[in-house]
C-alpha cells in the first residue's frame, strides 16, 4: 500500500502491509517485501530489492540494484553511493550498488561508499562514512568508520 503523494512505478512490487510515505519515489522493477516502511522523501533505485520488516527512515537514497535484507533498519538521511568516479558523461561508469544483510542497523546520516557489503546484524553508528565492507556482528562508528566492537551472535 502506497501513499497518494508517493511515485511508485507500475512495474514495482510491494508486499502486504508495506507503506511508502509522502514524496518518496520507487522506480522500475523494485521488489519490496511484507511489513516494510519507506519513509518520506526516499528514493529506491530501479531493480532494487528490500526484504521483509525493513524500515527506511526519511530521506534515504538507495541506488539502482541495491539489495537490502530482512529486518534491516536504515536511519534517516542515509545515502548509499554506487559510482566510484562520478562525472557527467562518464562512459566508463560501472555501478557498484550496496548489499545489506539481514538484521543490519544503520544510524542516521550515514554515507556508504560504492560496492560496500554490510554483514549480518552489523551496526553502523550515526554519521559514519563507510568505506569498506562491514563484517557480520560488527559495530562501526566514525569518519571513516572503524570497528568499535564485535557483537555477539545473539545481539
Amino acid at each position: 500500500m502506497g501513499s497518494s503523494s508517493a511515485v511508485i512505478d507500475p512495474s514495482a512490487t510491494l508486499g502486504e502491509n508495506t507503506h511508502v510515505w509522502h514524496f518518496s519515489v520507487i522506480l522500475q522493477h523494485v521488489v519490496i517485501g511484507d511489513d516494510v516502511s519507506i519513509g518520506s522523501h526516499c528514493e529506491v533505485g530501479r531493480g532494487s530489492t528490500i526484504g521483509d520488516r525493513t524500515r527506511l527512515g526519511k530521506g534515504v537514497f538507495l541506488p539502482p540494484n541495491s539489495v537490502v535484507g530482512d529486518d534491516v533498519f536504515i536511519g534517516p538521511g542515509t545515502i548509499f553511493c554506487d559510482d566510484r568516479f562520478p562525472r557527467v558523461g562518464n562512459k566508463s561508469y560501472k555501478a557498484e550498488p550496496p548489499q545489506i544483510a539481514d538484521g543490519a542497523s544503520i544510524g542516521a546520516g550515514v554515507v556508504v561508499l560504492p560496492g560496500v557489503k554490510i554483514g549480518l546484524k552489523a551496526m553502523i553508528g550515526a554519521g559514519a562514512v563507510v568505506t569498506k565492507d562491514v563484517p557480520a556482528y560488527t559495530k562501526l562508528r566514525g569518519e571513516p568508520s572503524r570497528v568499535a566492537t564485535r557483537l555477539s551472535a545473539l545481539s
